[in-house]
């Protein structure tokens, strides 16, 4: 925060309602056509009607008493002694204060800054929806956490409505194409953790499925996650490794919003399948079958490497991290 004091000369009237007439503005007026600009020009430069800033000389001239602008017919105007003294004091007023009142701006910016930062400080994080994240984040009242799809996330970073947002990807050149992207978007990413994704089944695994493939059979129920999400983004992947079509998959187009949501809809045999979370698998006492181990990553613009809230809240999550199954933190 930058605050700038600049001093204003205010004549004051003395009519029945106090008008105070803008020395500076005239002056500032005056030193326009001074250096050469005509009252038009002048009047085009400050945003203001012509008929507006000849009323306002006019003003000006009658309250002091004296004539600032001389108006030579068929050669514009020129500055009179009087409106020289008026520009010349202007000038006088703004160095003797610009010194001391830059320094008081400076104080004040200081001291404002010191208090917004602590009580006004909010950090909102988009993120891909993550159970230990959620955990954590609820001991920091200075973040906002919104969950949403990965994609959606870093898309709400860059047109600025974010501060932190947070994806997740397990193949590499995935990884780099993102990461070449928010690079050049100015934004850096740090590494938070890592964290294996599956299939989640009913407990004892009753139609026997053991792979992707087996999304295909045409008993099995899926239960899919939103468009954008990184979870649904890495089955679309496995399944185009596996050569097979969505239109294959019933229940690709059933869709949840979080890891808990499809968790609760296998228990609730609304579904026979989803892709979720070890950790999920493990709460829910689901049946597991690992497919990939992804990294959550953490995008942010570079001034806010060193911000405290958020080193801490990323040792917090990492040292979560090492303490849970199907978790691990990255340096």
């Amino acid at each position: 925060m930058k605050l700038v004091i600049q001093p204003t000369l205010l004549l004051k009237t003395p009519n029945y309602h106090q008008h105070t007439l803008d020395l500076t503005h005239i002056g500032n007026l005056l030193r326009s056509v001074d250096q050469g600009r005509t009252l038009a020009a002048a009047a085009k430069d400050l945003n203001v009607s012509y008929r507006t800033v000849w009323n306002e000389l006019q003003e000006a001239e009658r309250e002091l008493g004296c004539q600032l602008l001389e108006r030579i017919k068929g050669h514009g105007s020129k500055i009179t002694p009087a409106g020289q003294l008026l520009i010349h004091s202007l000038e006088r007023l703004d160095l003797q204060l610009s010194s001391e009142a830059q320094r008081l701006a400076s104080d004040i910016s200081e001291k404002l800054s010191n208090h917004l930062n602590k009580t006004f400080d909010r950090y909102i994080f988009c993120s891909s929806n993550d159970p230990l994240i959620e955990q954590i984040h609820s001991k920091f009242d200075e973040i906002e956490y919104k969950t949403m799809g990965s994609g959606h996330a870093l898309d709400r970073l860059m047109e600025n409505k974010a501060t932190i947002a947070g994806f997740h990807v397990s193949d590499a050149r995935e990884f780099k194409a993102i990461e070449d992207h928010l690079r050049r978007a100015g934004l850096i990413t740090i590494p938070l953790m890592q964290r294996v994704q599956g299939l989640l089944l009913a407990k004892g695994n009753p139609l026997k499925i053991n792979s992707i493939r087996d999304l295909a059979r045409p008993e099995v129920r899926m239960i899919n996650r939103q468009k954008g999400a990184g979870t649904r983004l890495l089955l679309d992947r496995l399944l185009e490794r596996e050569g097979l079509k969505t239109k294959q998959i019933k229940g690709y187009g059933h869709e949840e919003f979080t890891h808990s949501a499809v968790a609760t809809s296998i228990l609730a045999e609304q579904a026979d399948v989803g892709i979720g979370l070890q950790y999920i698998a493990k709460e829910y006492k689901l049946h597991f079958i690992p497919l990939e181990t992804e990294t959550f990553y953490l995008a942010i613009k570079p001034e806010f490497r060193r911000n405290k809230t958020l080193i801490t809240f990323v040792k917090a999550v990492q040292n979560r991290s090492n303490k849970t199954p199907g978790y691990k933190a990255v340096k």
